[in-house]
């Protein structure tokens, strides 16, 4: 089993991570896009009866990646709520708690199209927000993916996936980083979001991961 691949990109030494992730070793820092915290809060406050269970899962899967990796720095490229209903003194709860024990990790946030309508995440979380684009380094981090950028960008906003097609009816459909010179588009961190299906062009990769495994999918396969 691979649980990271590593890559070159733009001349960097990037590690793709099958639990959704990029680590930049050379920086000490973790790349995530869309956990969408407080998703299932939301359902509930809509009537609908969610457990809210994603949130504290997802929080774990954080720590230990960041136990993993030791980095010293945590990149979220937008939408770390998924909306304003979410927003609930349970989820706080969660969230502060996680972060009472990384005290020292700095964590950077991309608003993505979800923050603006949610706002920024609780003051005593101590996490820095920026627009998008933010410059990092020699390339941008941004939230929303554009077709012309003047650097080489990460990420998210796309819950990227993809099917692959095997003998007769075989499939399977899974989330995907999907990169090429310019760009590398993040799987949506949040265990509780759906995928959208992606086309790639004949210059594109694709790895694929159900959050075990890494692997990338050979050129010519049969995509959809």
């Amino acid at each position: 089993m691979n649980s990271k691949l590593e890559i070159s990109w733009n001349a960097r030494k990037l590690s793709l991570l099958a639990d959704r992730a990029i680590h930049l070793a050379s920086e000490n820092v973790l790349f995530i896009a869309d956990p969408h915290f407080g998703k299932a809060a939301t359902f509930r406050k809509s009537g609908i009866p969610v457990p809210e269970k994603s949130t504290q899962a997802d929080c774990d899967r954080l720590a230990h990646l960041i136990n993993e990796t030791k980095v010293e720095t945590l990149v979220i490229l937008g939408d770390f709520f998924h909306a304003r209903l979410g927003k609930t003194d349970e989820v706080h709860q969660i969230l502060f708690e996680w972060r009472e024990i990384f005290k020292e990790l700095k964590i950077l946030l991309i608003r993505g199209n979800h923050d603006i309508k949610s706002g920024d995440p609780w003051t005593d979380l101590n996490i820095q927000c920026h627009p998008d684009p933010f410059d990092l380094y020699d390339f941008e981090c941004r939230h929303i993916p554009v077709a012309n950028s003047n650097k080489p960008f990460l990420a998210g906003h796309i819950h990227p996936g993809f099917t692959l097609r095997g003998k007769g009816k075989s499939s399977i459909r899974s989330a995907c980083f999907h990169l090429n010179e310019s760009m590398i588009i993040l799987p949506a961190f949040g265990s509780f979001t759906g995928l959208k299906n992606i086309k790639p062009e004949n210059k594109d990769e694709i790895f694929l991961t159900n959050g075990v495994d890494i692997f990338k999918v050979p050129y010519g396969s049969d995509i959809k």
